[in-house]
């Protein structure tokens, strides 16, 4: 039955120009906030009077000087700039091989609301360019009507790292201690690339962010507030990973190779592009290794009984009569150690795209993601107990119990293959686009954890092994269709669905312990968006997404089978209002779903630590969220400022419940908590002088946390800054750095830190090659971490409590050479194509809890 509600949603969205007839319009769907005046014109050779495809439009404001919309000319070298606000504006007109042309006091009235510049030549340059150069220079952070942009390929301190160095930095934007993604304070935000979802981000999200090299990352843009036309899942946001890509006839490519004291990485991408075929390549390798060091002391209580060789068994009644002759106790159990952790992953993307003709294209492409990585840890743990005074509730004198050293490996393997299909219709109506598109993901990765205790003379105690293999497997087709409307209106309609499958299967000391499982989560979805001006400065936008999911677990007891199946609408609203031609207001509500992943389902045991398991729970049920913002945007000059204030109201949310039984700590998922998060983000970035630019982010957020048996709230916030500073004949400085205050948590609290990057670039060979210096944490040799988590627990009602000081020694230096090749003859970027967003699953942090 959903089988046939797919084919028939994706019948319905692919007969949608049958019916959709209405008159044409230029409007694009990004520029429904801007205004209601329109500017076209056509870009031709001055001397052949041929069209001029690519070329490039800019759209300045002749007040303020800024760029405030632009395009690019089609194969007949026209264009259109539509939703445009009544003023004075320059229309900048570039292209390589011609000289930029700029046509002044280009005005929009209310008496003139359509623009037609008819024909607009364009002179050759005397000059013919040969070799790759820099012709645009992009700010580090863009501000955009739906999103924030920022440009990772302009900032130098990201050579040679990683996707998880590029995060740091983006507005927004945090890591916590152990790399996993926060979008203004939420771990629940869907992570893509190249506007389509991945599998490897099913598992740990941090992980996943090593494997991709920085050098191939052209920007990140981040989706507060996303429309009816994505995936309702992801409460906090989008965050969508853009990889470079040749867009210029031609043969165009560069080399990367970074040497450091953390890591060492060699990447290489190659464009060609020749008439209507264009193929890119990206392929890398990354080494990385780092050493830590731990102190971890927990304390709870316990009843004991009498005969100390036997231990409490789970489960154990906690109010024992005295006849059993038990007695309350404190543990106290300390672990001292060090830990190093190394690696190597690697990368490669193939893409392919085709113009079949003037109005129909195809792309294709493969990426894959392989890898490993390596934890060894050394420590010394030491038990302590003291008994419960009869009748009272003092401890006797710690006495040491036990003793003994751990040496722990924890090996984990992954391979990550995506394969997507995508076909484009472009009607003769401006705007009025049909799009296919089909993606095959999956990732199967392995975990090895083998667990070794030594007597303090040197003999052996005991070995723990255990396997676990996961596997993720996610088939996704999609329609899309867009119909301009009349009054500069478009309307949008899709359909798509997704079919997820996930397994697991474990051996504890190589016994198959009956605990392999398989889950089925298929999602069938429609959508409706559509927008509108209300007025000359007040500018509308609504839609609407019914998603219907069943899902379906399988064990090898069948009692444990289950099944269900839900649907959601998600409606979807923005308001927005032109204060001033620079200065904007926006308000938005929608509704947000969040759907576990492997990470939270897979019911594994995993051994993160001596004292440490980790499992996820395949009966939890998706979170749902009301998002609320309200939005204000203004530049001017050289600077632009952008502030929020947003609220989400989360019921039946997804968080980590931990207890402590015997000396283990026991961490697994559930739903069983009402979460509320207040805020305020502040963005902003300005040029003092055209050589120096600054950009700052501070987000400030209240979070309370409410479950049947812990609550907690309180204040956080984060702050990141970046400068640049370019000095000339080539050299050029930046510099970022960043700070996360403590982070509230269900049952507990992580740790604050702070970071700074430094570095230092030097162009060569004519600006075809570079030579950087990257610093990280250069004036401090390590981060200390002291987090805390405590609570009752559940079995027996007994308190605990771990403290935790975790260090780790991340100052690096690494040195990057960068050499770009290739001859091109003219700048051709690619169509706008849709791309498959699967913003709908909860992904996992990799800790152990939801951050």
């Amino acid at each position: 039955m959903k089988k046939l509600l797919l084919v028939t949603l994706l019948s319905c969205a692919g007969t949608a120009p049958l019916w959709a007839q209405a008159p044409a319009s230029t409007a694009p769907a990004v520029s429904a906030q801007q205004g209601i005046g329109r500017i076209s014109g056509v870009v031709v050779d001055s001397t052949s009077a041929k069209p001029v495809e690519f070329a490039t439009i800019a759209l300045i404001h002749t007040a303020t000087g800024k760029t405030v919309d632009g395009t690019v000319t089609d194969d007949k070298g026209r264009f259109s700039l539509s939703r445009v606000a009544n003023g004075s504006y320059t229309l900048n007109i570039s292209f390589i091989g011609y000289e930029t042309k700029n046509l002044r006091q280009v005005t929009v009235s209310a008496d003139d609301q359509n623009v037609n510049l008819n024909r607009i030549s364009l002179a050759s340059s005397q000059t013919r360019l040969q070799e790759v150069t820099v012709v645009g220079e992009k700010p580090l952070i863009e501000d955009k009507v739906d999103r924030l942009v920022y440009n990772a390929e302009k900032d130098i301190t990201n050579a040679g790292g990683t996707a998880a160095d590029v995060m740091q930095k983006v507005p927004s934007v945090s890591l916590d201690q152990d790399g996993n993604i926060q979008l203004r304070g939420s771990a629940n935000v869907r992570v893509l690339i190249n506007g389509k979802p991945s599998t490897m981000m099913a598992g740990s999200v941090a992980d996943a962010l090593k494997q991709i090299p920085a050098d191939v990352i052209k920007n990140v843009e981040v989706i507060t507030s996303p429309g009816a036309k994505y995936d309702a899942e992801g409460t906090a946001g989008i965050i969508n990973i853009v990889t470079k890509k040749n867009s210029l006839q031609g043969i165009t490519g560069a080399v990367t190779l970074t040497g450091g004291t953390r890591a060492s990485n060699g990447n290489a991408n190659l464009g060609i592009k020749q008439g209507k075929l264009g193929v890119n390549v990206n392929a890398g390798v990354n080494r990385f290794y780092s050493k830590g060091a731990m102190d971890i002391t927990q304390i709870n209580q316990a009843d004991i009984k009498d005969n100390p060789n036997t231990p409490q068994e789970e489960g154990d009644n906690p109010n024992t009569s005295v006849v059993e002759k038990e007695r309350r106790a404190l543990n106290n159990i300390s672990q001292l150690g060090t830990s190093a952790v190394d690696g190597m992953f690697g990368f490669g993307q193939l893409g392919l795209d085709y113009d079949l003709n003037e109005k129909n294209s195809l792309a294709a492409g493969i990426r894959v993601n392989t890898g490993q990585f390596k934890m060894r840890s050394h420590q010394l743990s030491n038990t302590t107990q003291a008994d419960q005074n009869e009748g009272r509730t003092l401890f006797t004198t710690p006495r040491q119990v036990d003793q003994y050293n751990l040496s722990m490996k924890n090996n984990n393997q992954r391979l990550s293959m995506d394969l997507n299909l995508d076909f484009t219709h472009q009607f003769k109506k401006p705007q009025q686009e049909l799009t296919l598109l089909a993606l095959y993901s999956q990732t199967d990765q392995d975990n090895e954890v083998n667990q070794t205790r030594y007597n303090l003379e040197g003999g052996l105690r005991s070995i723990t092994l255990n396997e676990n293999e996961g596997f993720n497997e996610e088939m996704t087709f999609q329609a899309d269709y867009a119909h301009p409307m009349p009054k500069n209106t478009l309307l949008e309609v899709g359909a798509k669905g997704i079919l997820r499958d996930v397994s697991s299967k474990s051996l504890y000391n190589g016994i198959d312990l009956n605990s392999a499982f398989s889950y089925d989560q298929d999602v069938l979805a429609t959508y409706l968006s559509y927008g509108f001006n209300l007025n000359k400065k007040t500018q509308v936008r609504f839609g609407g997404r019914y998603e219907y999911t069943d899902v379906a677990g399988d064990f090898v007891n069948p009692a444990q089978d289950f099944t269900t199946n839900y649907d959601n609408f998600i409606p979807n609203i923005t308001l927005a209002y032109d204060l001033k031609p620079n200065m904007k207001l926006r308000t938005t509500f929608t509704q947000r779903i969040q759907r576990p992943q492997l990470f939270y389902l897979n019911p594994y045991r995993q051994q993160q630590g001596p004292n440490l398991v980790v499992f996820g729970n395949p009966r939890l049920d998706a979170e749902l969220t009301d998002a609320y913002e309200l939005n204000y945007s203004t530049f001017f000059k050289t600077t632009s400022l952008n502030v929020s204030a947003y609220m989400r109201v989360t019921d039946n949310a997804i968080e980590s419940v931990s207890e402590v039984i015997r000396d283990t700590t026991f961490v697994t998922f559930n739903n069983i908590a009402k979460n509320k998060t207040y805020g305020m983000s502040f963005s902003g970035s300005t040029k003092p002088i055209n050589a120096w630019n600054i950009n700052g982010n501070v987000n400030v957020y209240y979070v309370e946390l409410n479950a049947p048996f812990a609550s907690n709230s309180g204040l956080m916030y984060n702050i990141n800054v970046s400068s640049g500073y370019t000095f000339g004949k080539g050299l050029s400085a930046q510099f970022s750095g960043g700070f996360n205050s403590d982070r509230i948590q269900l049952q507990g609290k992580a740790s604050s830190f702070s970071y700074h990057n430094l570095a230092i670039r030097k162009e060569l060979f004519e600006k075809k090659g570079a030579i950087s210096l990257g610093m990280d944490n250069p004036f401090r040799r390590a981060i200390r971490f002291e987090n805390e988590l405590a609570g009752n627990n559940q079995t027996t009602g007994l308190p605990f409590r771990t403290e935790s000081l975790v260090t780790q020694y991340n100052r690096g230096f690494r040195l990057s050479f960068e050499y770009r090749f290739g001859k091109m003859q003219q700048q051709g970027p690619p169509k706008r194509r849709k791309s498959i967003k699967n913003d709908d699953a909860k992904q996992g942090d990799g800790n152990g809890g939801v951050q």
